[in-house]
């Protein structure tokens, strides 16, 4: 009688224990239930940093283009990491600057605010360039307004640090013409050299766009 309530148990036990994978299969079906969906994080909230379709050069317009040169250079005029590599490789004959740049305003650029990067680098500071304000052209002049805004980080890894500002105004004399430079292959440059990041080549040469004078005017 024993042996027969044992064995009557065990399958009651082995039926409830299927009844148990039954339904937890039919709730946790990960074959039905599950999907992978992808998303696209902004990098600003502005509707112009969002992730969308490239637009064509005549999309963009010649004044657009222009600015976005120009943004591009001051950046590289100003930018700086914690790293002494990066200026090294930027105060060759080869960088981004130098391409878009005469020579003379290359050497002095190269002899007066690339040794203040060269500095905060070495001191592992971050400064970052952001326009501040219109990018126009008097009437009466051949130079380019350009108001800039620096942040410095004095302290590296120190989320709570709070950057210094300072102010100034690149007055730019700039040739641009739409199009791309007829001494460059274009097509080669970006298969064989702008996709491969040890090279360092940026896409921004390959417009037709130059800086023949710069001067410096801080306000701060």
């Amino acid at each position: 009688m024993k042996k027969l309530i044992m064995f009557l148990g065990g399958l009651v036990l082995i039926a409830l224990i299927i009844a148990m994978l039954f339904l937890t299969s039919a709730i946790y079906d990960s074959a039905k239930t599950s999907s992978i969906s992808t998303y696209f994080f902004q990098r600003n909230l502005r509707s112009v940093e969002r992730t969308g379709a490239p637009e064509t050069p005549s999309q963009i317009g010649e004044t657009a283009m222009r600015e976005m040169l120009i943004k591009k250079y001051v950046n590289e005029y100003f930018y700086a990491i914690p790293d002494v590599e990066d200026i090294a490789k930027r105060t060759m004959r080869s960088s981004t600057l130098a391409s878009m740049s005469t020579a003379e305003v290359f050497k002095n650029w190269a002899a007066t605010t690339a040794e203040e990067i060269q500095k905060l680098a070495e001191e592992k500071k971050m400064r970052m360039v952001e326009i501040d304000g219109e990018i126009f052209k008097p009437a009466d002049s051949d130079y380019w307004v350009v108001p800039y805004a620096l942040y410095t980080w004095d302290t590296p890894n120190d989320m709570n640090a709070v950057p210094t500002i300072t102010h100034g105004t690149l007055l730019m004399d700039v040739f641009y013409a739409p199009g791309t430079r007829e001494t460059i292959d274009v097509g080669h440059f970006l298969k064989h050299s702008y996709n491969r990041f040890e090279s360092g080549y940026d896409p921004a040469i390959i417009f037709r766009f130059g800086v023949m004078n710069v001067e410096n005017i801080t306000n701060d």
